[in-house]
């Protein structure tokens, strides 16, 4: 087949998180098995065609989404007039795809659902201090804006929705995302397949002994409420309690708290003041550090309010680390419902601290826990198992646009 990945997100450019990471693993996997894979993405300071390790990427400097789907969609139509793509697939997050298919209406598209922006956005409203709510709302008002707007979702005026309606195929990661998005969304169960992400864990993360003997607990991720940080740094002292000696660090960049004029980290430093020599922020860091990050951390957390599929539960398993995931989402089924890692309910600190507790108090459970979550990572994740599943949805969706004939127009047309 001839595969077109249509995405904001594409390392080493953009390597924001884990879209990136998923496009990244997937245009090498079905390029490996013999597939044409070309990928439409951006970047912060080049433009044209390059080629990296066998797949042509395309990259355009843009601004922002909006801008970025009508730009690489006349690209795409472009590169299309010469390849002549099977399929394309892009993500339903500030749907990158909508310009392709809008420039070349008979392709056959599948949208992968990530996480809509209506979902994380609800979710980081939730954790919004009500002062801050009070604020923010009298400055729409100030405005001329509809503050209901803004609170208050509705479904059909998402774009991301409309661009799920529009797929030939729907891939959902974890089955948690039903209740949330597909059923709100109306879409068609017979178009949905499930798919987890791929995952080739680096030699280094594999290398990584199961039994290592840090004291180190460690949360990998942006500093942001709906990550749990917040629930997992008032979880600390109570950790302490019973293992003075642990050590706590919190990786990632900082976003914004949901205090007036604070980052997340100076929050965190306010919430840990008691604790500060027991606790380490580390800014953000590149994927090729993460080895070493893990090699030195022996529990990793990762409190989640929500979270469909985090790579770094991934990382943390290839590493046979001792984890401590959010029951809220995917890491439910990643952890296989707790025989591979701890789960703890989001928003719970007391539970999050039993949870870590008990990791540190039974390092053998820890390491036994860490083997068999990196076997199961190694068993589900593969690029052999996912790489079958990819093409067997390209294949639907090839079909059903056959059926269908091409699409028409939209409101939202870039030509």
């Amino acid at each position: 087949m001839k595969i077109a990945f249509i995405s904001h997100e594409y390392p080493p450019d953009t390597a924001k998180g884990g879209i990136a990471t998923y496009v990244y693993q997937a245009s090498r996997l079905l390029h490996s098995r013999g597939h044409t894979v070309e990928v439409f993405s951006c970047s912060t300071y080049r433009q044209g065609m390059f080629c990296e390790n066998g797949v042509n990427c395309h990259r355009i400097v843009s601004a922002n989404a909006a801008e970025f789907y009508i730009q690489i969609g006349k690209i795409f139509a472009e590169r299309h007039a010469i390849i002549q793509f099977d399929v394309i697939e892009g993500a339903e997050f500030d749907t990158p795809a909508w310009g392709a298919i809008e420039c070349v209406p008979d392709i056959p598209l599948v949208v992968k659902l990530h996480t809509p922006r209506f979902l994380a956005q609800k979710i980081n409203r939730g954790q919004i201090d009500p002062v801050i709510k009070v604020l923010l709302t009298l400055n729409l008002i100030r405005k001329g804006l509809n503050p209901i707007k803004f609170w208050i979702y509705d479904v059909t005026t998402d774009i991301e929705r409309q661009h799920a309606l529009d797929a030939d195929g729907l891939v959902i990661l974890t089955n948690s995302i039903n209740q949330l998005v597909v059923k709100p969304w109306g879409l068609d169960p017979s178009k949905i397949d499930y798919i987890p992400n791929p995952y080739i864990p680096s030699q280094e993360l594999l290398n990584i002994p199961a039994a290592t003997n840090t004291g180190k607990v460690t949360f990998i991720g942006r500093l942001e409420a709906r990550k749990g940080v917040i629930d997992f740094a008032k979880a600390i002292p109570l950790i302490l309690r019973r293992h003075p000696n642990a050590k706590f660090r919190f990786v990632g960049k900082t976003g914004r708290a949901p205090k007036f004029r604070m980052t997340m980290k100076e929050h965190l430093q306010r919430l840990l003041a008691n604790h500060l020599d027991s606790v380490e922020f580390i800014d953000g860091v590149s994927l090729e550090a993460i080895p070493q990050i893990l090699c030195g951390t022996d529990i990793c957390v990762f409190p989640s309010i929500w979270e469909n599929f985090p790579n770094v539960c991934l990382e943390a398993m290839a590493a046979a680390r001792g984890i401590v995931g959010s029951c809220a989402g995917g890491m439910m089924e990643m952890l296989a419902n707790g025989a591979v890692g701890k789960l703890a309910p989001p928003s719970s600190p007391k539970s999050i601290a039993e949870a870590t507790i008990d990791l540190l108090s039974h390092p053998e459970q820890r390491i036994q826990m860490g083997l068999l979550a990196r076997k199961r990572l190694l068993e589900e994740y593969n690029a052999e198992r996912v790489g079958e599943m990819l093409e067997r949805s390209y294949e639907k969706a090839i079909r059903r646009r056959k059926e269908k004939g091409s699409r028409k127009k939209t409101a939202y047309s870039v030509a």
